[in-house]
């Protein structure tokens, strides 16, 4: 049944590379990779060792480098992505952001993939050039989660916190940017008081360079007790330094 899907413990290690060849002899008992970039036989590789693997996507943006970028209207795209080369902020209330969506999901199935991480849910929290709303967006996370568990696949709410409260329910994780360095960790909380995984990055400017010092101040931080803390460049390549 949809209730089959992996449901991951607090606690868990994990390891996030969006960039370059996947290093699968990290020590990690899950991987969080590109979806597109990532073959299935390296999802296989990591399978055969144990791990879970988590499949990346962008669900709330349009990204002009995407295989599947053309299947957009000109109408779905709201604002450029301040930062973002080449990111449009995308119109998820939109059926046919929802129909490639779905296409993306079924993908992660395809390729194998234990669950998602659809990235870019927080449009409403910025300047996205269509009007998308909190409510909008607990609505799209809805949508993904239904679509993901239809196809025994877990989801997890990736950054968007003033979501959690609405979306707990239905996710299986979360995944977190800085948020030490924005001394918001304890908006997480909720997931970890529910068993769930606080997947959590932080970037040092230093890094791959951490000094012990460096290192202290990103991991001891008592509002993410729990959490699943690692250490990343920005460009997330495989170097990982776990707390």
């Amino acid at each position: 049944s949809s209730a089959d899907y992996w449901k991951p413990v607090a606690g868990v290690t994990w390891q996030i590379q969006i960039s370059g060849t996947v290093d699968t002899s990290v020590a990690a008992d899950v991987f969080d990779v590109d979806l597109f970039d990532t073959p299935a036989s390296t999802i296989s590789t990591l399978h055969t060792t144990g791990k879970k693997v988590i499949c990346y996507f962008s669900a709330g943006s349009y990204e002009d480098w995407r295989p599947d970028q053309s299947s957009f209207q000109s109408s779905d795209k709201g604002s450029a992505m301040q930062g973002w080369q080449g990111e449009w902020w995308l119109n998820i209330n939109s059926a046919n952001v929802r129909s490639i969506m779905t296409k993306r999901i079924e993908l992660a199935a395809s390729k194998g993939c234990d669950g998602i991480d659809p990235d870019n849910v927080d449009g409403y929290a910025n300047d996205n050039g269509i009007g998308i709303t909190e409510s909008n967006a607990v609505d799209f996370l809805n949508f993904l989660a239904n679509e993901s568990h239809s196809h025994e696949m877990a989801i997890g709410l990736k950054n968007a916190l003033g979501l959690v409260d609405a979306v707990l329910p239905v996710m299986q994780w979360a995944v977190n940017e800085q948020c030490e360095e924005y001394n918001e960790c304890g908006l997480s909380k909720p997931f970890i008081d529910a068993g769930k995984p606080v997947l959590h990055i932080e970037y040092p400017d230093s890094a791959p360079n951490v000094s012990p010092e460096v290192k202290k101040a990103s991991c001891d931080v008592s509002a993410a007790s729990g959490f699943s803390t690692v250490l990343k460049t920005t460009d997330l390549s495989a170097w990982v330094d776990p707390c």
